[in-house]
């Protein structure tokens, strides 16, 4: 016998919503990625990266990966670049986005909120790990459509160096990715030019 089933079928249903949430990144396509995608990908390179950290909880890791953004079924997502107002209120957004999901679903997410709650605080090391690599994805998949948004929004390369690398922990050497992507985008062109 499955417990709770209608509300499992509910939420199943509900998480399909991740594939209309659309982010400010674009695939080869030129579709934008959408927030089921995101963290597929994420999820993947947990799984690759954690190879050099066996001190991780892998599973818990690609948990985090597959549920970071599930809050944004109901707080879409904030892309900090082109709404700044938006960005204001993504932290209330969240936290309204939890509690909602939490009344509706407290008897089958129980442990899939206290996750969400563990990796919001960053509490732990596989938290950190995953916040980590969700803050190299964009960059690479930037990278990889050779997108010029950073040039159309005058984004140049010493301050998004600035932000990224203020946003990854560095107990896991992750810098060296972002420095790999960040090469191929000045070759490329890809940043605002001031002079």
């Amino acid at each position: 016998m499955i417990k709770n089933l209608q509300n499992k079928l509910k939420f199943i249903e509900l998480i399909d919503k991740m594939k209309d949430i659309d982010r400010a990144i674009y695939l080869k396509n030129w579709k934008q990625e959408n927030d089921a995608e995101h963290s597929y990908h994420l999820a993947m390179m947990t799984i690759v990266f954690s190879e050099d950290f066996p001190e991780l909880n892998l599973e818990k890791c690609i948990k985090f990966a597959l549920i970071h953004d599930l809050v944004e079924i109901y707080a879409w997502d904030t892309i900090a670049v082109i709404d700044l107002e938006w960005l204001k209120t993504k932290e209330k957004r969240e936290k309204d986005a939890i509690n909602r999901l939490e009344k509706e679903f407290w008897n089958i997410l129980w442990n899939i909120l206290d996750l969400i709650k563990e990796y919001e605080s960053k509490a732990s090391k596989e938290a950190r790990f995953v916040y980590s690599l969700d803050k190299i994805h964009p960059i690479i998949q930037n990278v990889i459509v050779k997108w010029k948004g950073w040039r159309k929004w005058n984004y140049n390369l010493e301050k998004t160096k600035e932000n990224q690398y203020s946003k990854v922990y560095s107990e896991f050497w992750l810098e060296k990715v972002l420095d790999i992507y960040f090469e191929k985008a000045e070759k490329e062109n890809m940043f605002y030019n001031e002079k």
